[in-house]
């Protein structure tokens, strides 16, 4: 696994312009936002509306800007993207104290119908943006067209009476420890380059305590073992081979194992944000993958 009390909504950072391009690589943005279920979420959109679409979500304390080094890279391969602010998070403020997957999942959806996505589509996850797309696969699966998961494990597969105990023990640290303390020990031990765990301690300051608290309650309760689930779906799972985040490289192993139209590649020199640490090969992996 990928290791509140109710409040009112944080004071959300301005949205990004409405479009946005990177000098390098020119890539235009929309900026939009919809109203769901007591949270106002923010998303971004890139590529011609009858591309195929890859939606992209980013793990649990960062934001839409984790995906800065992938969106050129699927633009440019043809494809249309969308990327957004779970709950919680960035720009998207919520008033409802509680956090669950399967709640981000049909907030996803939500945001999908509103921007008029084709399916099936892509879902492309980071860590906590791996188990959203693996709740929304369950939930709909003729609606998926593959999965590109990074370092994030199985919803489904079954854990051990002692990482169960794990999670729940982890609640109560994530309390005790002091916030700003706590935001720089996950980004130095979520990422390898100076610029991303720079990047991590940032948006985890900017999206404050509760917030985290809220999200990482609901996280810790993510896993619900089903025995005979399989995805048939086509799918990418991508380690990093630095991750030492829970159990998150062994879960990855046995969920390849366990599904039949999948593959897993281990990322050499990257961390838990695989595709922050060594973009060029998690695009050029990933990039190849939806053209097969």
């Amino acid at each position: 696994m990928n290791e509140a009390p109710r409040q009112r909504p944080p004071a959300a950072p301005p949205p990004r312009p409405p479009s946005v391009s990177s000098p390098a690589s020119p890539v235009e943005e929309s900026a939009h936002s919809l109203d769901v279920s007591g949270a106002r979420l923010h998303y971004w959109t890139a590529g011609a509306a009858d591309r195929p679409a890859v939606a992209l979500t980013h793990g649990a304390g960062a934001d839409h800007r984790m995906f800065d080094p992938q969106i050129p890279a699927l633009v440019g391969a043809g494809y249309r993207t969308l990327r957004w602010d779970v709950r919680y998070h960035g720009a998207s403020a919520s008033a409802t104290g509680r956090f669950r997957t399967g709640y981000a999942a049909e907030d996803l959806a939500a945001l999908l119908d509103a921007a008029e996505v084709r399916r099936p589509v892509v879902l492309l996850g980071q860590s906590m943006g791996g188990n959203i797309a693996q709740e929304y696969l369950r939930r709909r699966p003729d609606e998926v067209a593959a999965l590109v998961v990074i370092g994030s494990t199985s919803n489904t597969l079954p854990i051990t009476r002692g990482e169960r105990r794990r999670l729940a023990i982890s609640r109560t640290l994530m309390r005790l420890m002091p916030y700003r303390r706590l935001s720089r020990w996950m980004a130095r031990a979520s990422a390898e380059d100076p610029a991303a765990q720079e990047y991590l301690r940032e948006t985890f300051v900017a999206n404050g305590r509760r917030s985290f608290l809220t999200t990482w309650d609901g996280m810790t309760r993510t896993v619900a073992p089903s025995p005979g689930y399989r995805v048939e779906q086509r799918e990418l799972l991508i380690c990093g081979e630095r991750d030492g985040t829970g159990n998150i490289r062994s879960a990855m192993e046995r969920w390849s194992e366990r599904d039949p139209n999948s593959e897993f590649h281990v990322i050499p020199g990257a961390g838990h944000v695989a595709n922050l640490d060594r973009p060029d090969e998690v695009n050029r992996l990933t990039v190849a993958f939806l053209k097969a």
